[in-house]
């Protein structure tokens, strides 16, 4: 019994509450709307509302410096719910429309009031500043820039029609680099393409956060999304055609870092490492080199470079008079080689000798008979400076 009797007592303390709150609100409004006097305050910190800048923009002019405006504000007397009503529809409006040429100026301004209620006691703002620039156009790139990560997947980000036209003012057009589009490729499940709104960087990069007038044609860029396997292969040195002519790369004695790269593969790629392309020779043995692409893989554009020390030699010429072995050699039979072999060999100066380079033709399969080979050679980091062949006879 004492429970129940607690509960009603609650009962009606709750309601006891919501009704006070209702007639104060009550009050409140007839204070307000009711008793509603005629009030003098300063509206601060007035927007300032440009007239005319299309029209400016058809002379290709641009109006700049609006956030070096001063602070404007007036004063105004209206009833108080009119004033609580529009105080944020209260502006200043500024007339460019005549403007014809680039420089500074200083312009009036005329007070917007949104109703006859209201009126203007004192404006507290003289001439508005502002500068007036040539308006330009310019062509950018944007690029990717993904965030997310699959399991192992590489997604590829790639821009269709990437290049934009941007107009605004010059000194506004002079900072801007390019664009970037952020892709988070975390969620992407199949191939396909997305459209993605892209933003503004600096010369350094960085977004531009602020501008005042640049303005383009499409705010988006078409963003082709293709997903990989991804591999960790390991990086191999390979001579230029054009160093292969002068040098010899010791590709053992050379170091990657990193050592091994993850790429992105399909189906149709069977590569068990990537090529790093020596093109040019550095000067303390360190160098910076791109891997070359084959077919079905792709190289994220963080993977594309790797730092090497290289051990690569100058290559040199001697002549050796070799003497040519035949390999290979089906059983019962035996070959013959009369004549030595007087070859131009390339290889280390100071390492061309018989020694160290072997001469051979493989005579495989071959039956009885005479035949004119091709000569191979054997050796550490040597070649034969032409193709040579040489008759042997099998009997």
């Amino acid at each position: 019994m004492t429970e129940k009797k607690a509960n009603v007592t609650n009962t009606q303390k709750l309601k006891t509450v919501i009704l006070s709150v209702f007639l104060a609100v009550i009050v409140w409004f007839m204070v307000i709307y009711v008793n509603d006097p005629d009030i003098t305050t300063t509206v601060s910190d007035l927007n300032v509302r440009f007239v005319g800048e299309m029209s400016l923009r058809d002379k290709k002019l641009a109006v700049t410096g609006k956030d070096k405006i001063p602070e404007l504000s007036v004063v105004v007397t209206g009833k108080r719910s009119d004033l609580m009503n529009f105080m944020d529809d209260i502006y200043v409006q500024v007339d460019v429309s005549d403007i014809d040429s680039t420089g500074e100026y200083n312009l009036s301004g005329v007070i917007s009031i949104p109703t006859t209620r209201i009126s203007v006691e004192k404006e507290k703002y003289g001439d508005i500043p502002i500068t007036v620039e040539p308006l330009e156009m310019k062509d950018i790139e944007v690029t990717v820039k993904q965030t997310g990560m699959l399991k192992d997947k590489i997604v590829k980000s790639s821009v269709n029609n990437p290049t934009v036209t941007i107009t605004g003012a010059k000194s506004e057009i002079d900072e801007v680099a390019g664009a970037i589009a952020t892709v988070d490729v975390s969620s992407i499940q199949e191939d396909g393409v997305e459209n993605v709104n892209y933003l503004l960087t600096d010369t350094n990069g960085e977004l531009i956060n602020k501008n005042e007038t640049i303005e383009s044609a499409r705010s988006y860029v078409e963003v082709v999304n293709t997903i990989y396997d991804a591999k960790l292969l390991p990086v191999v040195p390979r001579l230029s055609a054009e160093l292969d002519k002068e040098y010899i790369l010791k590709a053992d004695k050379s170091f990657a870092t990193p050592a091994s790269v993850t790429v992105g593969v399909d189906e149709t790629n069977t590569d068990d490492k990537v090529i790093a392309l020596i093109d040019k020779v550095p000067s303390d043995g360190f160098g910076e080199y791109e891997l070359e692409l084959s077919s079905g893989m792709y190289i994220p554009e963080d993977n594309k470079k790797v730092k090497y020390k290289l051990d690569i030699v100058k290559k040199a010429v001697a002549q050796l008079e070799l003497t040519v072995q035949a390999q290979n050699v089906q059983s019962g039979l035996t070959a013959k080689i009369n004549n030595k072999l007087i070859a131009q060999v390339w290889g280390e100066e100071g390492k061309i000798t018989t020694d160290n380079v072997k001469a051979y033709v493989d005579v495989s399969g071959l039956g009885a008979g005479t035949y004119n080979l091709p000569v191979k050679i054997e050796g550490e980091n040597v070649s034969f400076a032409e193709n040579y062949t040489i008759e042997v006879t099998v009997e």
